[in-house]
């Protein structure tokens, strides 16, 4: 059975052409272009049954999904153990049965 892995991973790390799919912070798949000064957006991405990029630090993983949809969308002021929280739990009833 298939591993889901989601996973954060900061946007300098995310290479041009990623093997891994990724979602930029309006849930986009394209990777925006960013003007000097621009904050990096978050990006959170998804691999199955392969390690994480390097850089990516895991926010959950499920073993039998159907396919990857997109995990919902970090909250302002939401600390990053309290996104792996919701995250685990958005996918706990994902899961397929």
């Amino acid at each position: 059975m298939s591993e889901y892995k989601y996973f954060k991973i900061p946007f300098a790390s995310v290479p041009a052409n990623p093997s891994f799919k990724v979602w930029y912070a309006s849930w986009s798949a394209v990777r925006p272009e960013l003007e000097a000064g621009t904050p990096s957006p978050v990006v959170v991405g998804f691999v199955q049954d392969s390690p994480l990029p390097a850089g990516a630090t895991l926010l959950a993983s499920r073993p039998g999904l159907k396919s990857p949809p997109p995990p919902p969308p970090p909250l302002a002021g939401l600390s990053d153990a309290d996104y792996a929280a919701a995250v685990d739990a958005w996918l706990k009833g994902t899961q397929d049965a």
